[in-house]
């Protein structure tokens, strides 16, 4: 049973990304608008630093050209940086509380750099999985904002276990729509918690505090739903419109 059901307003209206809009997690938590403020600052000079190795790869690649071993270090340390520097970007961009920006983006690439960064984030407590079903179509919003949705859930479901346990995160078509029963084109993204047997998820915290979160997907003009705790776990379900691209 779904204890939260969300549905957008009017696509129309000021609150939807609309320039001059408050930012979704300003006008959801000024505690946390601080924190996005710190980690602004961090993530600039962490850009900066990116920048740096963006600029300067293709030098070195050059100059290791013919030592196919050490050129594919370079490959390596080229793809490292490209993809920290497009994190960095979009995290940076949510912290700068910036009006959404939705784009077509690739579920698959969210989900796997969100994994990444919760991995190490989380620690050895909590394994983290990712999958993506084959069929799965892109998805219309703002990558940031959906990567900074995704780690909410996932810290705040962390913080509901007493001795850590496990996290999924799964995007898949989504089935029929619960109000009519229509077959629904969008995409359903779920993160299911759980905490290790013998131990304890305070459901009641598990994902107490997630303003943030409603507002993203109110914006996005999509769907959110707790589902009931069933013992250890709990789950939320995002549902996300499909991008015209993929519309048949």
């Amino acid at each position: 049973m779904a204890l939260r059901n969300h549905q957008v307003a009017d696509p129309q209206s000021p609150s939807n990304g609309a320039e001059g809009a408050t930012p979704a997690h300003q006008d959801a938590n000024p505690g946390l608008a601080i924190v996005g403020q710190v980690a602004g600052g961090l993530l600039h000079d962490f850009n900066n630093i990116l920048t740096v190795i963006t600029g300067t790869i293709d030098i070195l690649a050059e100059a290791v050209e013919d030592r196919p071993e050490l050129a594919a270090v370079a490959r390596l340390i080229d793809e490292a940086a490209t993809r920290g520097a497009r994190l960095t970007s979009q995290l940076l961009s949510f912290a700068r509380g910036r009006p959404p920006r939705p784009c077509t983006v690739e579920p698959g690439e969210v989900l796997a750099d969100v994994g990444r960064l919760l991995r190490p984030t989380l620690g050895t407590e909590v394994e983290v999985t990712t999958s993506v079903a084959a069929d799965v179509p892109a998805v219309f919003a703002d990558p940031g904002q959906l990567m900074a949705a995704l780690l909410c859930l996932a810290i705040a479901a962390r913080n509901g276990m007493d001795t850590g346990g496990t996290i999924d995160i799964e995007a898949k078509r989504a089935g029929p729509n619960p109000a009519d029963g229509v077959p629904d084109r969008n995409v359903l993204i779920v993160l299911r918690a759980s905490a290790n047997a013998g131990g304890a998820a305070r459901s009641d915290r598990m994902f107490y505090d997630i303003r943030m979160v409603e507002d993203f997907v109110r914006r996005s003009n999509g769907r959110l739903s707790l589902k009931e705790p069933c013992g250890p776990a709990a789950s939320v379900e995002i549902v996300l419109p499909r991008a015209a691209r993929d519309l048949p």
